[in-house]
């Protein structure tokens, strides 16, 4: 069964009503399929569906409104709904079936709630724009159109929800949250290109919200770590969560073969160790609340991987440490405790600085030691195990 609301005239208001009235006299012979009992108001140009009662869509039903969707009264649908104009709610709304937005032109949702549905079809030939928050309990299906919003309405991604047909066509021009701890790929763009922003499984559940800005990153910080060669994205992706994450991977398309993620920490724009593959750049980051990201390039004499090792090793408490793959301006702290944790060394400052021979003389007696070299800005650390033998 399928209903539309059309037109401006007195016969598709008196069709309406017998179609009503046909939908009752189903629902009396036990084969429920719709119940409307509210007011569907036309006028002279224009066409609206005005609801201050109760409208409930059984489950099996399809119901397609071409008029605007005015409720100050009780929507409830179980059913697959079609909304081709905007919706303004004022009322109570439970969308636990299907909700396809399939019009033409702009499309604007209102409500003084957040929107619930069950599963959402975008179809649109054109966009919508999203005035209220929307959150998607299970299937969100990308087709066509876009959907615009800003961080105060985004788009819901509920605990398990799923996604698909993202693309240049069809994607969010604003914010998406998702909730729950899974991996995602967040479905934001420009309006005309995708530009997706991935995370890895985080360690607890939380609310993340992505939301990519199509503006300059130096409007953030004019600002860039030593290894940073270029900052060649002139666009960036804002994220905000509840919890940190130390060591979280994030992953955005790659504009080059060199290209890196770079994260704002302390003001500046900084690398963020990873790999290209599949022009795909990925980087392990640290989300403290709010994060933004863009890409860039790294100098060349640092875009090797960094690695730490000790020689000798077993020593007699004289050695050399070598950093190969750090830059001679970022900071670092070098520490070396025994098995009790006690320190033995500590030094802090940048690595152009740092002696690279070291000599624990009567501090050190035989046996098993550690060696901890921390990248401050990145939050990555090293640790060799040092074995002295006298």
């Amino acid at each position: 069964m399928v209903l539309f609301v059309v037109g401006n005239s007195k016969k598709v208001l008196a069709l309406l009503i017998e179609t009503s009235k046909a939908l009752y006299n189903l629902f009396c012979m036990k084969k429920q399929l719709l119940i409307l009992s509210g007011i569907i108001c036309a006028h002279a140009g224009h066409a609206q569906f005005f609801s201050s009662a109760e409208v409930y869509i059984g489950s099996g039903a399809v119901v397609a409104i071409n008029s605007e969707v005015i409720n100050h009264g009780s929507l409830k649908s179980e059913g697959t709904l079609h909304l081709r104009k905007g919706m303004a709610n004022q009322g109570e709304m439970a969308l636990n079936g299907q909700v396809v937005l399939d019009g033409e032109g702009t499309q604007l949702l209102q409500s003084k709630n957040a929107i619930n549905v069950g599963s959402l079809l975008l179809s649109q030939a054109g966009k919508v724009n999203l005035q209220a928050p929307l959150i998607v309990q299970n299937q969100l299906s990308f087709g066509k159109g876009i959907i615009e919003n800003n961080e105060m309405f985004p788009l819901g991604l509920a605990d398990n929800a799923q996604i698909t047909g993202a693309s240049n066509r069809s994607h969010v021009k604003g914010f998406v949250q998702k909730s729950g701890d899974d991996a995602f790929s967040f479905p934001v763009g420009d309006g005309s290109e995708l530009h997706s922003f991935a995370i890895s499984k985080p360690t607890t559940s939380d609310n993340i919200l992505v939301g990519f800005v199509a503006q300059s990153p130096r409007r953030l910080s004019t600002k860039q770590a030593d290894e940073v060669e270029e900052i060649t994205g002139g666009t960036y992706w804002s994220v905000q969560n509840s919890n940190n994450y130390s060591n979280l991977q994030v992953s955005v398309a790659a504009e080059q073969a060199n290209s890196q993620i770079l994260q704002l920490r302390d003001n500046q724009w900084n690398i963020t160790a990873g790999s290209v593959e599949n022009s795909v750049v990925s980087g392990q980051a640290v989300l403290t609340g709010a994060s933004y990201f863009t890409v860039g390039t790294q100098i060349a004499e640092v875009s090797e991987k960094a690695e730490v090792s000790v020689y000798p090793n077993p020593s007699n408490g004289a050695f050399d440490i070598r950093l190969k793959g750090f830059a001679p301006n970022e900071n670092i702290s070098v520490d070396i405790t025994d098995l009790n944790g006690r320190s033995l060394v500590r030094q802090e400052g940048k690595v152009k600085d740092f002696t690279t021979k070291y000599s624990l003389g009567d501090r050190a007696t035989n046996g098993s030691y550690f060696l901890r070299v921390l990248r401050t800005e990145k939050n990555q650390s090293f640790i060799q195990n040092l074995l002295i033998t006298k």
